[in-house]
């Protein structure tokens, strides 16, 4: 054993001129070098550790100034809009912005800078704006459209991991310019809420090549669309009928157009997940929106933002249960009525 500790320590140090051992060379080196893999180590536990406990921390709500976001005014065109994007400094062109993963998710990134959100917003407001009394050509005019910001598609293209694309079905909310529905709670408050869960470019790089799959959108976001309402009163030509619901989330796709404008591709046929427990949803809702440099879009943001206020509901809306009332509006939705 003395022979054994001796050989490794003659290996590891030297006897100088008076006799006292000193470390060699190489034994220096190897010390500086494990102490800075210990270092950089302890750090990236540090920062792992920063990154997770903001995840899983109880979120607290973000008050976003109300002076700093712009109210789309309503006589305003969509073109008159984009000048105002463009003039504030925001880029317009998706080839200036830049794509960060989270550590939630390593396709759906975060875009900065996050002013280019705004344009989305204001696509995600018509959407919001529909669901608490406005009818579709309403909220077209009042938030400065010139035509409904959808677009009808069977499917959309999206990644189902980092290395493999997939298409989803989408369906979508009737296109008639004069249908109007409440998605309420019990108390007929209204009761749906939009939340970003991140966005991706539709292109990929294979060494010089780049290939295209997203069409005429450069940039795909996801939104989370929380129906939480257990009441949908709808109307159309002076009939209205109020159905039951379950409180649901969905995941909406919205495009880049360029220039500032965004349209709704579709929501995904599948998930479609019924919502539980409000409380730990809303909480969800608000720590991935975050996390997205974004916030949760309601009623109170739409009313705050654009001014928007839910239209007011009729008298004894709970009681309109006429079934023929309702064949008649499915069949003018559909195109069959005459």
């Amino acid at each position: 054993m003395k022979s054994l500790w001796k050989t490794i320590l003659d290996g590891l140090t030297y006897q100088d001129l008076a006799g006292k051992r000193q470390p060699r060379v190489y034994t220096v080196v190897t010390g500086l070098i494990l102490l800075l893999l210990m270092m950089a180590g302890g750090m990236a536990g540090l920062n792992r550790y920063w990154m997770m406990s903001r995840v899983h921390a109880t979120p607290e709500m973000v008050s976003i100034p109300t002076e700093t976001q712009a109210p789309v005014a309503t006589e305003i065109p969509v073109t008159e809009t984009t000048e105002t994007e463009a003039s504030s400094g925001c880029p317009t062109d998706s080839s200036q912005w830049s794509f960060t993963q989270t550590v939630i998710n390593e396709t759906h990134l975060v875009i900065q800078p996050a002013c280019v959100y705004q344009g989305l917003e204001k696509t995600v407001a018509w959407a919001l704006a529909v669901h608490v009394g406005y009818s579709r050509d309403e909220a077209t005019e009042l938030l400065g459209f010139t035509e409904m910001p959808m677009r009808q598609m069977e499917t959309v293209t999206i990644p189902k991991n980092a290395n493999e694309l997939i298409d989803v079905p989408v369906s979508f909310i009737p296109t008639h310019p004069e249908f109007r529905e409440w998605r309420l709670d019990a108390n007929g408050k209204a009761a749906v809420t939009y939340a970003l869960r991140g966005c991706f470019e539709t292109s990929s790089v294979e060494g010089n090549h780049v290939e295209v799959w997203g069409g005429e959108y450069p940039v795909i976001c996801l939104v989370a669309e929380d129906a939480e309402n257990t009441r949908i009163l709808h109307s159309l030509n002076g009939h209205m009928y109020t159905s039951p619901a379950t409180p649901m989330r969905s995941f909406l796709l919205f495009g880049y157009l360029g220039d500032g404008q965004w349209v709704w591709l579709g929501t995904q046929t599948e998930p479609k997940l019924e919502i539980i427990n409000a409380e730990e949803n809303a909480s969800d809702r608000l720590t991935v929106a975050t996390l997205y440099d974004s916030q949760p879009w309601d009623a109170r943001w739409l009313s705050i933002t654009h001014h928007l206020d839910m239209l007011p509901l009729p008298e004894a809306w709970q009681s309109f249960t006429d079934e023929n009332v309702k064949q008649y509006i499915l069949s003018m939705l559909s195109g069959a009525a005459p």
